[in-house]
């Protein structure tokens, strides 16, 4: 306890429990009247009596109650069992009074009519309450009196419905029961059981008296008021609570806790602030008002703010209406104070108590609420107040929140929203131990934000701040200044992850502020400092990596700090070097930590945990980040959990396919971005299977895709080029090209070429890829070319082909079924041998034979000239459809009850393609018996819907929008793949990855429905069966050929898909609406177009009005005037800005008019009687190149399809003829008309009138299809005798031929046109001439204008251009100069290669500003100049780049410049010099620009059309006011005029997902050179010797591999050649070439001939044997290891050292020899001894163990045949042989000697008898062994091979089969002096026996490497001398 506390605990503590108990104290004792009193404890019980009731009698009963339920029933009236048919009028009927949420509801129902009365509150206050309710059955009033309140009453709907109410309640016939507190279990009533006490049960039986209640039936109730705490007390010191069922103890201020008070060690609990507590009062169902309520803990912090309580709620409070009661109870510590509140509606207590609670000292907190009082207690101390509101109830949400929470509602009273940072204990809410709870696992107390409670009262620090998910960041401003420091910890398990980045601002060399930025990385787990110096230039990174692993999972402390311009980063105390970055250097604004604000890759985020933040030496409380974060800042996705950092990686290994793990907070992320996958763990598949694929799926573009042949298999995804849209029996497929190495044209066959083996390298395939596409496509085909001039081609003999898959192929296009040799079908036209430049060509369609893979070229061996040649092309390899998705597999619906029962959807992915023209249909429906079910419903015209419902779970239900219609008529692929966690739905381009319950496996265990349905069910949603097609099924794992379940019988299905709108029947753009039966064509255009098929067209009469004097159409229609209300229907294309279209009238002068003015609109006139009505319609864009079509009726007018309704009258004359109708009318044309009435005519002036008949302009331009009503004018015909009309629309602005933004001009008639440049910046007849130039230093342009109105006087001006130069020397340039000759003001602008510099004069006043850069690297710059008054702004930067470079501003005077009126570009000439400043005039300061200049434009007026261009006036040849000085100004183009704010990349259509990742991919380079050229053969070539070779071998071979380079002699010859023994590569040889490196290949072979004849005779010098052993111990063909070999002397040798004396180990030709070895047991092979006599086992020598037994190894081989260790191989082998005969013979092995051979022993070696069968394969041809890898390639054989004794093992019967012989001269090792010479030639012996040797090279002691053997059988014996 605080020793602070002033008041004494136990003292208030005694003071607040006595002011509690009387606040609880009974104020009702129990009755004394026990018979009248019943207590009800248990279910089900109750009590009942059956009334005497009468038709007169009103109803009554009065009781009292008291519990501590807020729901019970206290009674209910019930009828027994009734006879419906004697009472026909009654349904049902109840009469009953419950307590409800605390409330009394008294609900009177008969039949449909109920009535309720709620009324009090809180009355489960275990107090005791009376209820009276009387009815009166007279009048239907019901009356209910509550306790000592105003009696509540209320008219009954019955008695209002009824107007006999006896005649339904007739209680003389029907019988009933009151029940008390319950009911019987035969009553269907819901009710709640009464836990309590009733007492004073009375029930009025006569009239105006009441009864008491004698109970017929007593179930389970008890007599009088059972207090359980009377009877036993178990609370000790604690009060106890009657609860009627059991006692509860209340341990409230005993500083105990315990369920009887029994522990005096009460619960402490430590929160961290992120973590919190609740507690749960009630259950919503037993949610109720309460007018006494107690809240009190004990809290201990040193933390200013927290919150303590937070409990809110509203409740309704009437019967009648809703009508919310809101209250709420909240304290919190706030700035060191206690803040409590409590609210009773709109009446708010509130009080702050204490100071400086936040002492990290214990504190008490009581809050008492009594009906209208509140009173607070903080350390006793207390503070009462009243609320004033009647209604002084609080209705709390059924929980309460201590010590925090999440998600806190806006409520007055919460002065702070973050957690409790702190200890708690002795929480109590009313008489409930909250902790206590809690350690008792009560569910009621629960503890959130983190999964471990800290019980004890321990000290809060190291709070961390949770980023849980990759995109979550704190984001901090307002940071300025060139000191900056922060330091954090962190703790992560991610490797790749930003941490920290900040802006910074440096200075540039030209004294500019440069913005950049700093960023700290995890870089493969190390910490890394990123500086950028320019975020918006491309500037280089500067990073720097520190050696420490902070991906550990453990905290890591990180310092960044900038002091004078450096800045330097440690982490755990290791430091990078600091990095200069300028003096001038600061931060500048914002600090971002887990993220930046720059663009990353996905997951590039940390994730992990963040603590200790200190920034400018200031600490960031979490708590209060998480709260509010600082001004500025904001937080995203943080978290406080206690940092619960799990690196689920390490447990969960779920990404496939090379997907990166990454740990998140709950589980795993996957990285897929590097891999070709996508989804949850990168298990789809990210790219098509090939370019078909792409194009079913909606890409229409051709160009470069990704596509993954296998899918998700194993083979990676490779570019290739799709060409879009290729035909094929009339549908359209995505082709797949794939290129190969091989040029077009390649000679293959000559007069001086061998015999050669081609073979191709095809572009990012291999023999895998290709095969998977070959066979996936329905149609592949490749194109194959022969070219030749007296070169047969010989297919099958001289030529051939080779398939990938190794299939010969001997034919060239189309071939017959025999596949004969021949060029389609055909003999081959080379095959003649003419002198006739001949060619054989054809695509090869054999899919199973495609690709080509190699080529086969023979030589001709009787060419007729010199310059007989061959080429051969082959083209790539194209491949389209699918064969499983091919539209002649597909079924078609015709009905839309039509459907196919297939076998159900067991496992694997489901796809289909449907096409349709309806809006809504049942695609495809999966039923199963268990009730679950997968379907795909048509939704709208532009989606699907994907449904899957397991378990009575719909785990899916996900709607695809299409990017256009689905009712199209095309088709359209729906897709489901499936995986444990996600399901990815496609439909044609789109695909959406969708999360899902976890499941291993879904199944259908029904029928698959295709197409429709065969029965009605609610899952159907009544949608339509489909009406169209569907091909290219698969599920299962496989394709389903849905053909072969249609038969003949079906109704409504047909085999194959046969839209009649394809090919498409409509004409003239009709979009065709399938019927399946039939088509329906609907025309686009309803006016021009009309027949079954719209081919009809109108408008294809068309004409030409070239606006001469005669050019109109002048046509008398019709004797019919009312033809002139008929619809008009034309449409016209013209550029005229006002003209006449059209004149109709009659004869009595009615008319109407259509004509152009101001170039936007059309007039329409009519006259109404004798007056003249129009009205304008605006046309967009009416004088453009397009046609525009006019429909006209009487009310409105259509242009285009935009309707506007002529609101003119329309009465027509009828009679009264009159020459002058209109006379008080202006008529634009007034036709000739007659004095007298003319009979009735119709007649209509088109495109123009006669002379003198109107003053408006002719029509010149096109008209077509003029209609009236169903008359069509044929304007073709009727032009035939006019010259200004012509047939057809001969316009000459077909397209823009005018260039850069120039208008065409039509010049109808003639089909020409003209330019008109004025909007464009260009010049020229098409406005091609860009209006530049290029200044040579000596010329310039020279240009006067006069400017007129405002542009006389301005202080507004503005001006740019573009320059491009290489300025070297130091003097200035100038660009240009505006100037007034008058008044001598000027503006010029001029260049030197450190800045651009304007200057402006004014009278006597000078203004310069300049602009530092380097303007002079030979890229194109734009500058720019404007005024404002007196602000003068400036920029200049490279052309791409000025809109986004900033101003820069020099204030001048706003004085305006008058009469400029002169603008040199280019430089000055020498008469303006003198008037300006002196150095102008100094050719050695100032000279003129050397460059080019474009697009000079000045305006003296802002917003004026005035403006002047010299540039393009020059250009213009209007050089009226324009003089050039110097030489002449040729065109340039400084700059690229395409638009470069795009990247200018090829355009190609790539396939995407919901984005597209590779949108913008280009085919890589692809640097392989050209193809293998093998030489197989001499050819046309013999006599030209073979190059020197390289040679290399392995053990086993077939070929010698040669290679050579030969000089190229000509661009057609094949380049880099391989020879083959036997067969040969090479590639393009001259002659000449081949002559020069065969001869000195055969110089070289001599050589080696007469090298190898020498040290033959020289090594046979050594080789002398004697029969007799003289001075040698023992002599062998080969010396003993670590011998040296010595000439035959009869002098005994020197001394040796180091003898080597063999152990077992050492020789692998032990196994060879004795077979497989035995399994040891103790060390000893079985049935073996030690090797070694007693005598010398103990001696030592040098030994080495590799694989034989331990005892075998440690000592050396004794062999007892020379009686003395084995010093060689053969020794060895022959005392293991010698010991195995001895095993045989059953005798002892160290007793046993063999028996002398060859002369009483004498004879060591005999090399007439004694053979070699083991010997080191020294050939002399050396072998190399190639494998064949799974994917055809060849690869030699590796050292690194299995170990050679398990090979020689297994070879053990081949062994002694072939090495019978006992004799063995291998040896085990070779001394270094005894090196035999690779190329001496060796004579074998005449083969008598084919016997097995072994090459032991690279085994074990083998100077090369560890190897196996390899056998090798020969003819003979290879025998050495």
């Amino acid at each position: 306890m605080d020793q602070r506390n002033p008041v004494c605990p136990s003292l208030w503590g005694i003071l607040l429990f006595f002011i509690w108990t009387i606040g609880y104290v009974d104020p009702v004792t129990t009755s004394t009247n026990p018979t009248s009193t019943w207590t009800f404890s248990k279910d089900q019980s109750y009590l009942a009596f059956s009334p005497n009731l009468t038709l007169e009698q009103d109803q009554q009963i009065i009781l009292s109650f008291r519990t501590r339920s807020p729901n019970g029933l206290l009674f209910c009236h019930l009828l027994e069992h009734f006879n419906q048919s004697f009472h026909p009028l009654l349904e049902n009927y109840h009469f009953c009074a419950e307590l409800s949420h605390g409330y009394l509801q008294v609900k009177y129902n008969l039949n449909q009519n109920s009535d309720v009365i709620k009324l009090g509150r809180a009355l489960n206050d275990d107090s005791w309450h009376t209820v009276d309710i009387f009815l009166n059955t007279k009048t239907g009033e019901l009356q209910v009196s509550f306790d000592d309140f105003l009696t509540t009453s209320r008219y009954l709907r019955a008695y209002t419905q009824y107007l006999d109410i006896k005649s339904i309640l007739d209680w003389t016939r029907l019988k009933s029961v009151v029940s008390f507190a319950g009911l019987s279990p035969s009553v269907s009533i819901e009710y709640h059981q009464f836990i309590g006490c009733l007492q004073s049960l009375k029930y009025r039986e006569l009239i105006e008296v009441t009864w008491e209640v004698s109970p017929s039936i007593i179930m389970q109730a008890e007599s009088g008021c059972r207090d359980l705490c009377q009877e036993e007390n178990p609370c000790g010191e604690g009060r106890c609570i009657n609860l009627y069922t059991s006692v509860h103890c209340d341990c409230f201020s005993l500083d105990r806790e315990g369920e009887k008070c029994q522990d005096t060690t009460v619960t402490e609990i430590t929160l961290h602030g992120y973590e919190w507590l609740t507690y749960q009062l009630y259950t919503e169902e037993d949610r109720t008002l309460r007018d006494r309520n107690r809240f009190s803990l004990q809290f201990k912090s040193d933390r200013g703010s927290g919150v303590l309580l937070y409990a809110v709620g509203s409740t309704d409070m009437s019967d009648n209406r809703m009508e919310q009661h809101h209250s709420h109870l909240i304290a919190s510590v706030h700035q060191g104070k206690v803040k409590a509140s409590v609210a009773f509606g709109d009446d708010i207590l509130e009080q702050t108590m204490g100071l400086g609670v936040d002492d990290n000292r214990w504190h008490n907190l009581t809050i008492v609420h009594e009906k209208v009082k509140v009173e607070f207690y903080l350390d006793g101390t207390p503070y009462i107040h009243e609320t004033v509101n009647d209604m002084y109830y609080l209705g709390l949400d059924p929980h309460i929140y201590i010590g925090g929470g999440e998600s806190f509602v806006q409520t007055l009273g919460l002065q702070v929203r973050q957690n409790f940072a702190g200890c708690l204990k002795n929480i109590f809410v009313n008489d409930h131990s909250i902790l206590y709870e809690l350690r008792s696992n009560f569910s009621t107390s629960q503890l959130h934000g983190n999964t471990e409670i800290q019980y004890g009262c321990h000290r809060v620090d190291n709070i961390p701040l949770t980023f849980p998910r990759s995109r979550s960041i704190l984001f901090l401003s307002g940071y300025y200044g060139s000191t900056f420091s922060i330091q954090l910890e962190f703790r992560t398990v991610r490797e790749m992850a930003i941490l920290l980045s900040t802006d910074i601002q440096t200075i540039d060399s030209y004294g500019y502020p440069v913005k950049g930025y700093f960023e700290v990385w995890i870089n493969g787990s190390l910490p890394m400092l990123k500086f950028v110096r320019s975020m918006y230039q491309n500037t280089a990174a500067n990073t720097s990596l520190l050696p420490v692993n902070v991906s550990n999972n453990k905290w890591h402390t990180l310092s960044f700090n900038l002091k004078q311009g450096q800045v330097k980063i440690s982490v755990d105390n290791l430091s990078l070097p600091s990095l200069f970055i300028g003096n001038d250097s600061q931060i500048y604004n914002n600090i971002e930590i887990g993220y930046g604000h720059r663009i990353y890759e996905d997951f590039i985020g940390f994730v992990g945990c963040i603590r200790n933040i200190v920034i400018q030496g200031h600490f960031l409380d979490p708590i209060n980040l998480m709260e509010s974060a600082p001004s500025g800042g904001f937080h995203r996705g943080l978290i406080l959990d206690g940092c619960h950092l799990v690196d689920h990686c390490r447990t969960h290994q779920h990404c496939r396919n090379g997907g990166r793990c990454l740990s998140d907070w709950d589980g795993v992320t996957c990285d897929c971005s590097s891999s070709a996958y996508q989804g949850k763990y990168c298990q789809f598949a990210r790219y098509r299977s090939s370019c078909d694929s792409y194009y079913q799926s909606g890409w229409r573009s051709s160009g470069v895709y990704v596509i993954d042949v296998d899918g998700s298999g194993p083979v990676e995804p490779t570019y290739v080029t799709c060409q879009m849209g290729i035909s094929t029996d009339g549908d359209y497929y995505g082709q797949t090209v794939v290129e190969h190495n091989l040029s077009n044209q390649t000679i293959v066959r000559g007069t001086t070429l061998p015999d050669l083996m081609i073979r191709l390298t095809y572009r990012e395939m291999g023999f895998v890829e290709l095969q998977k596409l070959t066979k996936m496509s329905a149609w592949c085909e490749q194109y194959v070319q022969y070219t030749c001039l007296n070169a047969p081609i010989g297919l099958g003999n001289l030529t051939s082909f080779k398939s990938v898959d190794g299939t010969v192929v001997q034919y060239i296009g189309d071939v017959d079924q025999t596949l004969s040799p021949g060029c389609n079908k055909r003999l081959c036209n080379c095959d003649s041998e003419d002198l006739v430049t001949r060619e054989d060509s054809g695509y090869n369609r054999i899919t199973s034979q495609l690709p080509i893979k190699e080529i086969t070229v023979y030589q001709f061996t009787d060419f007729k000239t010199p310059d007989s040649k061959g080429f051969l092309t082959i083209g790539p390899l194209k491949c389209w459809g699918n064969k499983e998705s091919l539209t002649l597999s597909a079924v078609t619906f015709v009905t839309e009850d039509s459907f196919l029962q297939l076998p159900g959807w067991v496992y694997g992915d489901m796809e289909f393609s449907f096409r349709t023209h309806q809006t809504s249909a049942l695609l495809m429906y999966q039923s199963s018996f268990s009730g679950d079910w997968f379907k795909v419903t048509l939704d709208l015209e532009d989606s699907i819907r994907i449904e899957i419902y397991i378990k009575e779970n719909l785990i899916l239900s996900e709607t695809l929008d299409a990017d256009k219609s689905l009712n199209d008529g095309d088709w359209h692929r729906v897709t489901l793949e499936l995986s444990s966690h996600e399901v990815r739905c496609g439909l044609d381009s789109k695909r959406k990855i969708v999360s899902i319950p976890f499941h291993s496996n879904i199944t259908f265990d029904g029928y698959l429905y295709l197409g429709g349905k065969m029965y009605s069910s609610e899952s159907y949603e009544n949608l339509p069966g489909l009406t169209g097609c569907v091909k290219g099924l698969v599920y299962n794992g496989r394709p389903r050929n849905l053909i072969h379940d249609v038969y003949d019988d079906m109704l409504g299905i047909q085999s194959g898909c046969r839209p009649h709108c394809s090919p498409d029947p409509c004409q003239n753009g009709g979009h065709c609406v399938e019927k399946w039966n039939d088509y329906q064509c609907t025309c686009t255009n309803k006016w021009a177009h009309s027949g079954h098929s719209c081919e009809i067209n109108i408008n294809e009469n068309v004409v030409t009005i070239t606006g001469e004097q005669a050019a109109y159409f002048d046509l008398r229609i019709s004797s019919n005037p009312l033809e002139m209300e008929n619809r008009i229907i034309f449409s016209f294309h013209t550029q005229v800005r006002e003209a006449l279209i059209f004149y109709m009238y009659d004869e009595l002068n009615n008319f109407i008019q259509l004509e152009v003015v101001e170039g936007k609109k059309l007039r329409f006139s009519r006259n109404n009687f004798r007056q003249i009505f129009y009205t304008d319609i605006e046309v967009p864009g009416i004088t453009e190149p397009t046609w525009k079509q006019v429909v006209l009726d009487p009310s409105k007018i259509n242009i285009d399809g935009k309707i506007t309704y002529l609101n003119l009258a329309n009465n027509k004359l009828e009679s009264g003829y009159s020459s002058n109708p209109f006379a008080n009318e202006v008529e634009t044309v007034k036709p000739t008309r007659m004095k007298e009435k003319q009979p009735p005519f119709l007649r209509i002036y088109l495109g123009g009138t006669p002379a003198n008949v109107t003053e408006l302009d002719k029509f010149q331009g096109c008209m077509r299809g003029f209609k009236i009503g169903d008359r069509l004018i044929d304007l073709q015909k009727n032009s035939e005798s006019n010259t200004g009309l012509k047939k057809g629309c001969k316009a000459g602005c077909t397209k823009n031929w005018c260039l850069n933004g120039g208008y065409c001009i039509e010049r109808w008639g003639d089909g020409d046109y003209e330019c008109d440049c004025s909007r464009s910046k260009f010049a020229g007849e098409r406005c091609q001439l860009e209006a530049s130039g290029i200044f040579s230093g000596q010329s310039g342009v020279h240009y006067h204008f006069t400017p007129s109105g405002q542009a006389a006087r301005t202080n507004t001006e503005q001006f740019s251009f573009i320059f491009k130069t290489n300025c070297t020397e130091g003097k200035t340039m100038v660009l240009l100069l505006i100037f007034s000759k008058e008044r001598k003001d000027y503006i010029v602008i001029s260049l030197s290669n450190k800045f651009v510099r304007a200057l402006l004069k004014q009278g006597n006043n000078l203004f310069e500003e300049k602009l530092k850069g380097s303007f002079c690297d030979g890229t194109a710059h734009k500058f720019e100049y404007k005024r404002e008054n007196e602000e003068m702004w400036i920029r200049a930067a490279e052309i791409h780049s000025v809109d986004r470079s900033p101003w820069r501003k020099k204030f001048t005077t706003s004085t305006q410049l008058e009469d400029m009126d002169t603008l040199l570009v280019g430089g000055l000439i020498p008469s303006l010099t003198e008037m300006m400043e002196p150095k102008y005039g100094n050719p050695n300061l100032t000279v003129n620009f050397t460059g080019c200049i474009s697009d000079v434009n000045y305006k003296p007026v802002r917003g004026d059309s005035f403006e002047v261009q010299p540039l393009k006036q020059l250009r213009d040849l209007k050089n009226g006011s324009l003089t050039v000085y110097g030489p002449q100004v040729p065109q340039c183009s400084p700059v690229d005029y395409d638009d470069h704010s795009v990247t200018t990349t090829s355009t190609v259509n790539v396939p995407t997902t919901t984005a597209n990742p590779l949108s913008g991919i280009t085919m890589p380079p692809w640097d392989v050179g050209s193809p293998n050229f093998y030489i197989i053969g001499i050819g046309n070539n013999g006599t030209t010797p073979l190059p020197p070779t390289t040679t290399t071998s392995t053990a086993t071979t077939t070929a010698v591999v040669t290679t050579a380079v030969y000089l190229l002699t000509t661009d057609e010859e094949p380049r880099n050649i391989t020879l083959l023994v036997g067969k040969i590569t090479t590639e393009n040889v001259s002659s000449m070439t081949i002559l020069i490196v065969s001869t000195l290949v055969a110089l070289l072979c001599l050589i080696a001939i007469l090298i190898a004849i020498v040290m033959r005779r020289m090594r046979t010098r050594y080789v002398t044997y004697d029969v007799r052993k003289k001075y040698f111990d023992d002599f062998e063909l080969k010396e003993p290891l670590n011998h040296t070999m010595e000439t035959y002397s009869p002098a005994p040798p020197p001394p040796k050292k180091d003898i080597h004396i063999a152990t077992w180990d050492e020789f692998s030709m032990v196994s060879a020899t004795l077979g497989s070895s035995k399994k040891k047991q103790n060390g000893i092979l079985p049935g073996k001894v030690n090797t070694l006599p007693a005598d010398v086992r103990n001696l030592e020598y040098p030994v080495q163990t590799t694989f034989l037994p331990d005892d075998s190894t440690k000592y050396p081989v004794y062999n007892r045949k020379k009686n003395r260790p084995a010093s060689s191989i053969s020794e060895v082998l022959e005392e293991m042989e010698r010991q195995q005969r001895a095993k045989e013979l059953g005798a002892d092995p160290d007793q046993y000697e063999e028996p002398k051979s060859h002369g009483e022993g004498d004879l060591e070696w005999d090399p007439l008898v004694d053979h070699t069968p083991l010997t080191m394969g020294i050939h002399d041809t050396i072998y190399e062994t190639q494998d064949e890898d799974s994917d055809g390639k060849s690869r030699a054989t590796s050292c690194e091979s299995e170990d050679p004794l398990k090979v020689l093992e297994q070879q053990q019967d081949l062994l002694h089969e072939y090495n019978a012989d006992s004799g063995y001269e291998a040896e085990s090792q070779r001394n270094g002096d005894d090196d035999l010479d690779l190329n001496e030639s060796l004579t074998p012996p005449t083969p008598d026996s084919s016997k097995l040797y072994y090459d032991i090279t690279g085994v074990e002691g083998s100077p090369q490497c560890t190897s196996t053997p390899h056998k090798i059988i020969v003819e003979s014996e290879e025998q050495f001398v």
